[in-house]
Parts: structure tokens; C-alpha cells; sequence
């Protein structure tokens, strides 16, 4: 891209730059540098973990509830392709 006065090139940099910092890098742990620079990565970190023990816990729940309302539904993914493969 050419750009047609220092100010636009400076505006495209400075936009890169906040775009950069923004994103999450595998390097610092899926933490952006932005986060990391703050102090927050600990937080970020700590915040994930706790999503990700609920999100967990809920699925859990969902699918212990699900084969106490539906026990003649196969249990497992492949229970059903051995059905379906016992009748070719």
C-alpha cells in the first residue's frame, strides 16, 4: 500500500500496532501482549481456567440428565454405528 503523507503511514502503524497487542500469542499462553504489559495475565489465566471448569461441569450435568430421560437412547457414539453396521 503506498501511503501519501507520514500521517497516514503513521495512523496505518499505530492501528497495526493496537491490533498486535491486542491479539492473544501462543508464546505468552494465548495472553495478549497488551494483557501481559498490564499485569494482567495471571488474571486472564485464571479467569480461562474458571470458564472452562464450568463449561465442563455443565456438560456434565447436561448429559447425566439427558440419559436419565432418554436411558433407551444409545450411550455412546458408537453403539449406534454397531446397530446400523450389524444390519448391512
Amino acid at each position: 500500500m503506498v501511503y501519501c503523507s507520514p500521517g497516514e503511514l503513521r495512523k496505518a502503524l499505530d492501528e497495526a500496532i493496537a491490533i498486535y497487542n491486542r491479539t492473544p500469542h501462543e508464546a505468552l499462553d494465548n495472553v495478549s501482549p497488551y494483557d501481559v504489559y498490564a499485569g494482567r495475565k495471571a488474571v486472564v489465566l485464571q479467569r480461562r481456567q474458571e470458564k472452562k471448569r464450568l463449561t465442563l461441569e455443565g456438560r456434565k450435568q447436561y448429559n447425566l440428565n439427558t440419559k436419565k430421560e432418554h436411558p433407551d437412547q444409545p450411550q455412546d457414539a458408537n453403539s449406534s454405528w454397531a446397530k446400523v453396521s450389524k444390519k448391512v
